[in-house]
Formats: structure tokens, C-alpha cells, sequence
């Protein structure tokens, strides 16, 4: 009789755990979503200023159908390091586990509202880490300027005076801690670039792309997130052999 009670109990308890767990869930708020990008549409910022985007629908009967045409690296989008690397994963050949990752947000629009060619610095990492905890492996790193501010005025977003397009970026220095000493997934930014806008050589790219970490670009509502405590999703279209695709870009904040 003994063995039969312990028996039972021993089939019901997971049961019971698990129905605790169950309630325990269903008691918590839902989790936020935050769209970290912008639409598509022609009237966008571009990184010659030129139109790089079309758009065309048709009614067929009850039917809405369309097509489209784009750059690869136009609006909210990812650089695959083929961009810069030759034989470097192209967009369809980044893992999914490298997609779907814990993000960090750097919060540094006072010092880019100063300073229009602002570049984190490797301090600002170091402030970072001393108020929330080191950044871990695999981690996405998003980095928010306050430039999306400006999106709906392709002038003001890439602000070219003086010979350059003037925006913030990542210092090398920067770049270089979080891509060989952090070992993370991403960088993010919600500028045309990674690189701050005056930069001809591109140093962030350099630096990031050869060590297989991809870049988001022109991304939207950064300042929107905690500084932890949060995942990113990243979706760029699934273009077989680019060196780069718009994507749909969200954060699940719980």
C-alpha cells in the first residue's frame, strides 16, 4: 500500500510542479514589444541620397498584389560580413542562434546631442559594465543616438556639410572591445552607420565583420529599451549570396 501511495505521488508531483509553474506564468505581464525599426518606403534616407527603393501595387479584382525593389543595405537592415570579407557569411548563411539574442542598450544621446561626429568610446563601455555587469558572449549591442530622431528629413538624417556626412558611430576602440574581448553577436545603431559619417576607411567595419559579427544599421526607437533585461530579434530578408538585406528588427522586454 506504502509503495502504491509513494508511487502515485511520485506520477502526480511533476504534475503539480508544473501546474504551479503554469499559474505562476500566467500571473506575470506580458511581455512589451518594441518595433527597433523603420518601415520601408521610398521617401527614406539613403546613403548616397539617391532614390534606391521603389514600390508598386496593382488591384486584381479583390486581390492587393505588389512588388518591390531595393539596395541591400537600405533603410533598418543588417551587414552581413561578406559586405566587407571576401568568403564572409552572406545574410543567408548567419546562424539563427545569432539572431535571436540578449541585447544590451548604451543610452548616449546627451553626448551625441553635443557632438554630431560622437563615437562610443571604450569608457563608455567601461561605464556601461560598472553600472549593469559585463557584457556577455553573444550578446547584441544596440547604441542609441537619438539620430532616428531625425529620419523623416533624409538632410538632416545624413547631414552632409563640409565635404562628409556628419552622424555618430563606433570608435575603433570600441568596436575592438566588444568584437574580440566581449565576443558579441552584433552591433547596432540608429544611424547610416556603424561608422560615424565623416569615416572613409570604415574602422568599425573592418573590425567587426572579419570576426563574424554583423552590424544593424538605421535602426529606430533605441532609446525606447532598458539598458538590460531584454532580447533582440533580428530578420533581415533571407536573400541567398547578399551582402546585406533590410530587416524587421524587435525587442522582447520582459
Amino acid at each position: 500500500m506504502r509503495r502504491a501511495v509513494l508511487l502515485t505521488l511520485a506520477m502526480t508531483l511533476p504534475a503539480v510542479v508544473a501546474a504551479q509553474q503554469h499559474a505562476k506564468d500566467l500571473s506575470r505581464p506580458p511581455p512589451r514589444i518594441i518595433d527597433l525599426g523603420h518601415p520601408l518606403s521610398d521617401t527614406d534616407p539613403t546613403w548616397s541620397g539617391k532614390p534606391v527603393f521603389s514600390h508598386t501595387v496593382q488591384h486584381e479584382g479583390a486581390l492587393l498584389v505588389g512588388s518591390f525593389s531595393t539596395d541591400e543595405h537600405f533603410g533598418t537592415h543588417v551587414d552581413a560580413p561578406a559586405h566587407f570579407v571576401p568568403d564572409g557569411w552572406t545574410i543567408d548563411q548567419i546562424p539563427v542562434i545569432r539572431l535571436v539574442r540578449p541585447g544590451v542598450m548604451l543610452d548616449l544621446r546627451a553626448k551625441c546631442a553635443k557632438n554630431e561626429d560622437y563615437r562610443v568610446t571604450k569608457e563608455d563601455i567601461v561605464l556601461f559594465e560598472r553600472r549593469n555587469g559585463v557584457i556577455e558572449p553573444g550578446t547584441i549591442v544596440l547604441v542609441a543616438t537619438g539620430w532616428d530622431a531625425r529620419w523623416s528629413d533624409q538632410a538632416r538624417y545624413r547631414n552632409e556639410h563640409d565635404g562628409a556626412m556628419h552622424f555618430p558611430g563606433f570608435s575603433p576602440e570600441a568596436a575592438t572591445v566588444l568584437t574580440e574581448d566581449r565576443d558579441v553577436a552584433a552591433l547596432g545603431i540608429d544611424t547610416l552607420s556603424i561608422d560615424y559619417g565623416p569615416s572613409t576607411a570604415y574602422e568599425a567595419h573592418h573590425i567587426t565583420l572579419p570576426h563574424k559579427v554583423y552590424n544593424i544599421e538605421n535602426a529606430a526607437h533605441l532609446a525606447d529599451l532598458p539598458p538590460t533585461g531584454f532580447t533582440v530579434v533580428v530578420a533581415p530578408v533571407n536573400v541567398k549570396g547578399a551582402s546585406g538585406a533590410p530587416a524587421r528588427v524587435f525587442a522582447i522586454v520582459r
